[in-house]
Formats: structure tokens, C-alpha cells, sequence
């Protein structure tokens, strides 16, 4: 599960990109769905930078590299807040696309998708880090759920400088975003 799980870590980025374009060709007519999949999808970059401004630009390498554990922000109250982000994000291009059992069933595959990812993260994390990461693990649910008080300092550096140092390292995220959002809106308004 672990070697999947590697696997799935250095190519997280292109794996979805099939399904993405799958869900935006089966579009239906502009819909209540279509609006409140469109919310959903515009809410998870807004939780990835969050998340990005905590652990820094390090958050999009391709290698399993850790110097430090990060516990701030999104990271108090669940330790994979940016796949959380992902999976709300491909959850709601589901319900915008076809509707909410579509959105459900994406949900599922994606959660299942960064199941495995999370289980190789957190084994190499317990190697790298022993103690700090286990103390962490037991404090911090890994989806959601209730999280004792991790009493973390904030990350140093000045927020608006984290914040666009976030923000760059997310451009391609706010793009495709913004793309397949206009994609949907496009094709479903013109279907009806």
C-alpha cells in the first residue's frame, strides 16, 4: 500500500486531469447543482492557500522531503488539510458538472486517491521525524474530527510576504481552477 501510495505521491498532479476533463465534457444545463458545485470548487483554493501560507511553497514538490513538521493554521485542525481542499474541489466539479450523486462518487474516488498518498506521507514522516510526528498524529485527526490544542507558535515570517509567496505557489491551482469553472459555466449555460 505504501509503494501505491509513492506512486500516487509523484504524480498526484496529472492523475486527475483524465477525470477533470471527463466531468466538464458530461456537463448537464445550468442548474442549482451547477451553482453550488461552482461555490465548492471556488472555496478549496481558498483552503489551499491558507494551507500553503502555513507550510510554504515546499507543499508543491514532487519528493518526499520534510525538514520540519508543520501544526499552524489548517494543519491544527487536520493534517491534510490541501487533499481535504482537493477533495471538496473535485467533489464539487462533480455536482456542478452532472449533479450531487456525481459529486458523492468523487468524493469517494478522490478520498480513496489520497488515502493511499496519506499512508505513504505519514509512514515516511514517522521515520523522519519519530516522536514529533507521532505526538502530532495523536493530536491532529487525520481528515476531520476533534483535534486537541496543538499550542503551536505562528510561522515566522511577515503574513502578506507568506500570503503571496502562497499565492504564487498556487498559481497553477488558481488557474486550472478558474479555467474549468469558466468551462462549466460556459458549456452548461449553453446546454440549456
Amino acid at each position: 500500500m505504501v509503494n501505491i501510495g509513492a506512486w500516487l505521491f509523484r504524480n498526484r498532479g496529472w492523475i486527475p486531469v483524465p477525470a477533470v476533463v471527463t466531468l466538464v465534457v458530461m456537463t448537464e444545463p445550468l442548474s442549482l447543482w451547477t451553482g453550488l458545485g461552482l461555490g465548492m470548487m471556488l472555496l478549496g483554493p481558498v483552503v489551499r492557500v491558507w494551507g500553503v501560507t502555513h507550510m510554504g511553497p515546499s507543499a508543491r514538490k514532487r519528493d518526499a522531503n520534510v525538514e520540519k513538521l508543520v501544526y499552524t493554521g489548517p494543519y491544527e485542525l487536520t493534517r491534510n488539510p490541501l487533499y481535504m481542499a482537493n477533495i471538496w474541489m473535485h467533489s464539487g466539479l462533480g455536482v456542478a458538472t452532472i449533479g450531487p450523486l456525481a459529486g458523492a462518487c468523487v468524493g469517494l474516488a478522490y478520498f480513496t486517491f489520497y488515502s493511499f498518498i496519506v499512508r505513504f506521507e505519514e509512514s515516511f514522516l514517522e521515520r523522519r521525524l519519530g516522536e514529533i510526528f507521532r505526538s502530532y498524529r495523536n493530536r491532529v485527526p487525520r481528515w476531520l474530527g476533534e483535534a486537541a490544542p496543538v499550542h503551536a507558535a505562528a510561522p515566522k515570517g511577515i503574513l502578506s510576504q507568506r500570503i503571496a509567496t502562497a499565492l504564487r505557489a498556487e498559481r497553477t491551482t488558481l488557474a486550472v481552477t478558474v479555467i474549468v469553472t469558466l468551462m462549466v459555466l460556459i458549456r452548461s449555460v449553453k446546454l440549456g
